[in-house]
């Protein structure tokens, strides 16, 4: 699809130099360009203007459009109920229209086939010819239901009472031919407009691809963006799992000893420890995935937008909070193996007993080195199997 504005735009997209485009414009492009050279399949002049539809009690601010048969082809909509408007409405000037569905509903509630019924369109009658189907919104979230078509030549002689229109649509017949056609209608209206050779256009002619190809580019920044925001978000919580477990190991060194005095191994003590982080992990996972949708639930309600919630998203969210809490729960799962790796260092592979001499000091039998409280157990000669007390 091409797009064809009114106004010449700079590099920032702001409008330079506006000059009107006209039905004439639009007659001449069908002309030369779909019934001569068929390098289009439709041109459809667009008018837009704002204004209050009525039945009965029932008021509904809409947007009306006037156009003509080819902007159903080139953006291939589809008919619940009745017809599109014809070209012997747009010669007549008819006082027909084709309701969306937003429209619909709030003027006719349950009925889903009103066409033959009347409504006012800024307080004139219109004779309802069809239903679109549903449209749903567009990417920037406006709603394409709420919108009431009616001829281009009514809307310009009982609505707007001015012939000027911003917007002409037209369709490529292929992919293949998009850009000659386009250099073509930059030829024709140049011509049409009595544009010199060194004179600036005073139209701007875009493709719906040249749109999507900008967006893309918008959107995989802010991809990358977002990207590099979260994996801060995790560095700084993994840092965070690790002071906890760090100090987890710290305080709880006696348990630790005792653990493996009483035959734990240390593959026992490395599988607690990495629960105990990736529990951690999880459940900030959990709240964060919590706060996402409860964010994005309200938005959508306040911005009245329709919003989808995927699967495997979360599921994702879940296996990366499991990861930062084995990633970063290693190194204290090794600092808890420190009391097992220091008795090694021992020379022997069984202790006689260690003898608690009060709570101010500590002596280990097999060397009598005496230990203050506050020194980690790691300092003992620890071994599964050989802690006695005499208290």
């Amino acid at each position: 699809m091409i797009l064809i504005r009114a106004g010449a735009r700079t590099g920032e997209g702001v409008v330079a130099d506006s000059e009107p485009l006209t039905r004439a414009d639009a007659n001449e492009l069908r002309k030369q360009l779909k019934e001569n050279k068929g390098l289009l399949n439709g041109v459809a002049e667009v008018q837009q203007a704002s204004r209050l539809v009525q039945v009965g009690t029932k008021i509904c601010p809409t947007a009306v459009v006037g156009t003509v048969p080819d902007l159903r082809t080139i953006r291939n909509w589809i008919m619940s109920y009745g017809r599109y408007i014809d070209d012997e409405d747009v010669k007549k000037k008819a006082n027909v229209c084709v309701v969306g569905e937003t429209v619909r509903k709030k003027l006719f509630g349950d009925n889903q086939n009103p066409v033959g019924k009347t409504i006012s369109v800024d307080r004139k009658p219109f004779r309802i010819i069809g239903i679109q189907a549903p449209k749903g919104r567009n990417l920037i979230g406006a709603d394409q239901d709420n919108n009431v078509t009616i001829p281009i030549s009514t809307l310009q002689q009982t609505i707007t009472a001015e012939d000027k229109i911003s917007l002409i649509l037209a369709g490529a017949s292929s992919d293949e031919v998009l850009a000659k056609a386009q250099t073509e209608i930059e030829q024709v209206l140049r011509k049409q407009h009595h544009l010199k050779a060194k004179d600036a256009d005073k139209f701007d002619v875009s493709s719906v691809k040249e749109m999507s190809d900008i967006a893309f580019i918008l959107t995989s920044t802010m991809q990358i963006l977002i990207t590099i925001i979260a994996s801060i978000s995790l560095l700084v919580g993994g840092i965070g799992i690790m002071n906890i477990m760090l100090v987890s190991v710290t305080e709880r060194t006696r348990e630790i000893g005792i653990r493996m005095a009483v035959g734990a191994t240390p593959e026992d003590v490395l599988v607690q420890f990495l629960i105990e982080a990736m529990v951690l992990a999880l459940i900030g996972g959990a709240l964060g995935i919590t706060v996402g949708i409860g964010g994005a639930i309200a938005l959508a309600y306040v911005a009245d937008w329709p919003w989808v919630l995927s699967g495997p998203s979360i599921a994702i969210a879940f296996l990366v909070s499991a990861g930062v809490g084995v990633f970063f729960g290693y190194y204290p799962r090794l600092e808890s193996l420190a009391p097992s790796i220091r008795s090694k260092r021992c020379g022997t592979s069984s202790f006689e007993g260690v003898e608690f001499v009060g709570d101010d000091e500590r002596i280990c039998a097999t060397n009598h080195s005496p230990f203050r409280p506050g020194i980690p157990v790691s300092s003992l000669c620890l071994c599964p199997g050989s802690i006695s007390s005499s208290h």
